[in-house]
């Protein structure tokens, strides 16, 4: 007697959980499976969903360890922002935000690692902006970098206003 075995569905399990994002472990992933959307995937509302990259600014501000206090907040006077990114040859070693150089009281001609923040937090560009807000929020931060998946800079998020 032939048996005709019948097909498991575990490769097709499989094939799903290749493809669904990934989520931070503190939020709880919906029962919905195959007919939900990104949103109930990822355990938020749909106005939720919006991503780092379609909300964050490319153009970015960056001094070197070595550059003066009294030079970085002439920059951030012109450039109309509260952080720059610090970058020792392309590589992002710090932030330094208007609260730093305020709390730590030294001269205009003091460099700017004595008072950055060292070992910077950072999000992707494909993580979810409300996740990266957390972030800062969680942390204090006014700005994050972002980075691509390749190590590269690519933007920062600010601190939504009114928070």
């Amino acid at each position: 007697m032939i048996r005709k075995r019948r097909k498991s569905g575990t490769s097709l399990a499989r094939k799903l959980s290749a493809h669904t994002p990934k989520i931070p472990i503190d939020r709880k992933r919906s029962g919905i499976n195959l007919e939900s959307t990104e949103a109930e995937q990822l355990g938020v509302l749909p106005h939720e969903c919006t991503r780092v990259n379609e909300a964050m600014i490319r153009s970015l501000s960056t001094v070197t360890p070595s550059t003066e206090i009294g030079e970085a907040v002439r920059l951030m006077k012109v450039l109309d922002v509260d952080a720059l990114l610090v970058c020792d040859e392309g590589a992002l070693v710090g932030t330094l935000c208007d609260r730093d150089i305020a709390l730590a009281n030294v001269p205009p001609s003091e460099a700017i690692h004595r008072v950055m923040v060292s070992d910077p937090s950072y999000c992707f560009e494909d993580n979810l902006l409300i996740d990266a807000h957390e972030l800062m929020r969680v942390r204090g931060l006014s700005a994050l970098p972002v980075r691509e998946f390749s190590g590269r800079l690519s933007g920062i998020v600010r601190r939504p206003l009114g928070r």
